[in-house]
């Protein structure tokens, strides 16, 4: 099985070498870190924000429930390379921030881990991880994703993102071929990126003030780099 090719970064540094690229690299390198500082703060709440749940449940005290957030599909997808391990459509869901929130983004890249073999990405095809056909179409913004004030005071009214993770490597992968030993394959994830961000800037991210992001995986990582940033 060939690798999936193209940059090898964390999400959390392809996060941050983006951002600079918009030509905001000092003052946004500033807020990056008292930002993911509250985020390491908030790492409990962080990891239901990642658990897909059901039926919506009171979230605080009080007794406000989690929004649920539609999933939005990339658009053109096929035409942009920017497919899942099927072939099927990325997607990402967006709640959109007010008042003084309005400007400030918070991007959260779900996690899963890599598939390792051409069985195990095979099998990822035929799940939310591999496929926006089984993920699915609402999921609730809880914890450090909340709109809710008293539960989440530093971020309920940011704009709030969780891209949804099915490229099995990472959001990295830029192999053009398809068949894998008769299979097709698409390992895209660096070209499903790119085709999220782009449809981000224009709704209203080119226009931010404030960005942050996390993962499950990334909060470590950042945590250990933000004297870089």
């Amino acid at each position: 099985m060939r690798s999936p090719t193209s940059a090898s970064a964390p999400p959390g540094h392809r996060l941050r070498l983006w951002w600079r690229r918009r030509g905001r690299g000092g003052a946004v390198g500033a807020t990056f870190a008292v930002a993911l500082l509250a985020a390491a703060v908030l790492l409990a709440l962080s990891y239901y924000a990642s658990v897909p749940v059901v039926a919506p449940t009171p979230s605080s005290s009080s007794g406000s429930r989690p929004a649920l957030v539609d999933l939005t599909l990339v658009r053109r997808a096929d035409e942009k390379g920017a497919l899942c391990l099927d072939g099927s459509a990325p997607g990402y869901h967006l709640q959109k921030g007010s008042g003084a929130g309005s400007q400030s983004w918070l991007i959260h890249l779900e996690g899963g881990g890599w598939c390792r073999n051409l069985r195990s990405c095979a099998s990822r095809q035929k799940s939310l991880l591999g496929s926006s056909l089984y993920m699915e179409r609402q999921v609730e913004f809880a914890g450090i994703l909340s709109n809710d004030k008293p539960q989440n005071p530093d971020f309920y009214n940011w704009n709030k993102v969780k891209i949804r993770y099915c490229d099995g490597a990472s959001f990295s992968g830029n192999v053009k071929d398809e068949l894998q030993n008769g299979t097709k394959f698409f390992f895209r994830g660096q070209r499903i990126w790119e085709a999220v961000m782009s449809e981000l800037l224009l709704k209203g991210l080119r226009h931010a003030k404030q960005l942050s992001g996390f993962s499950n995986r990334m909060l470590c990582w950042w945590a250990s780099h933000l004297h870089s940033l």
